[in-house]
C-alpha cells in the first residue's frame, strides 16, 4: 500500500476519533458501531508524488471509555471535568514503496509501523486542546512524535466550523527513516541525506454537519508545513502540503 493510501487512511481515523473539538465538546456522545465513507484529495512532498483522489469506506466502535477505529485504538484512563487522558495505539502511515515514484528508483521501501503512547485533551466553553506522544513499536523507524493542538467550534445554524492549528515534532530516528537516503543509495541525482528532527506546522478548517441522511457529514480542507529538516531532503521538492476530505458516518 502507498504512501498517499496510508496517510488518507490515517487523516479519516483521526479525524472522526481524535481531533474533532466538536466530538470532544458532545455532552453525551452516542455509543456503538459506526459506518461511513470518505473521500479524500491530498498532496504529498516527495519528488514527483502523484496527487489522488482516493475513496475509503469507513467503520469504527465508541464506547464509553473504548473506542476503535479500524487500526486506531483509545482507551480513556482519566476523566477529570474537562481533561481527559487516555492510552493510544496509532499507525505512522508513512514510508514509500519503489514504485511509488522515480525518485525512489534504488531505495529500499520505507515501511510504516504502529505506536503506542498517551493523549491528554483538555475542553473549555468552544475550544479543544489536546497534546500526545507515542513512540514506534514495531521497530521500523525506531523513534518518536509528539503533537499539540487547539481547536475552537463556532455552532451557526446547524453547522460546526472548526479551524484548529498543531505543530508535530518528529525526532530525528523518524525523519531520517523516511526521508534521509543512505550510503548505498546515493546516485548521481541523489545525494546522502541524514535527517535530523523537524517540528512541522498544520492549519486546518472543518464544516460539520447532522443534517443529512441522519448522520455526521463533515468536510475538511488543511495545510501542513515542513520543517527544513524534510524539505531539504533530496527525496522531497516542497515544503507544504494540501489535503481535502469529505467524510459521512453514521452509528448502526
Amino acid at each position: 500500500m502507498t504512501k498517499l493510501v496510508h496517510r488518507l487512511l490515517s487523516s479519516v481515523s483521526l479525524t472522526i476519533a481524535f481531533s474533532s473539538p466538536a466530538l470532544a465538546q458532545a455532552p453525551q456522545q452516542p455509543q456503538g458501531w459506526m459506518y461511513g465513507f470518505g473521500i479524500n484529495a491530498a498532496q504529498d512532498v516527495y519528488t514527483d508524488f502523484d496527487n489522488r483522489i482516493i475513496p475509503i469506506p469507513i467503520i469504527g466502535y465508541a464506547g464509553e471509555r473504548l473506542r476503535i477505529y479500524g487500526p486506531f485504538v483509545s482507551y480513556q484512563l482519566l476523566q477529570e471535568r474537562q481533561l481527559t487522558i487516555e492510552a493510544q495505539l496509532v499507525p505512522v502511515f508513512a514510508g514509500y514503496e519503489q514504485d511509488d515514484s522515480p525518485i525512489f528508483e534504488g531505495m529500499e521501501d520505507r515501511d510504516f509501523s504502529y505506536a503506542a503512547g498517551l493523549g491528554v485533551n483538555y475542553n473549555v466553553d468552544s475550544w479543544a486542546f489536546s497534546v500526545s506522544g507515542n513512540a514506534d513499536i514495531w521497530g521500523k523507524f525506531d523513534g518518536y512524535q509528539m503533537t499539540a493542538s487547539a481547536g475552537k467550534t463556532f455552532r451557526i445554524q446547524g453547522l460546526m466550523i472548526e479551524p484548529a492549528i498543531g505543530v508535530t515534532y518528529q525526532d530525528s530516528n523518524y525523519v531520517d527513516y523516511y526521508y534521509g537516503v543512505r550510503t548505498e543509495e546515493v546516485t548521481l541525482s541523489r545525494a546522502a541525506y541524514q535527517g535530523d528532527s523537524a517540528i512541522n506546522t498544520e492549519v486546518s478548517l472543518a464544516v460539520s454537519t447532522l443534517r443529512f441522511l441522519g448522520g455526521m457529514t463533515r468536510f475538511e480542507i488543511g495545510a501542513t508545513f515542513f520543517d527544513d529538516s524534510i524539505s531539504d531532503s533530496p527525496i522531497t521538492d516542497d515544503d507544504m502540503a494540501m489535503n481535502a476530505m469529505l467524510i459521512y458516518t453514521r452509528f448502526f
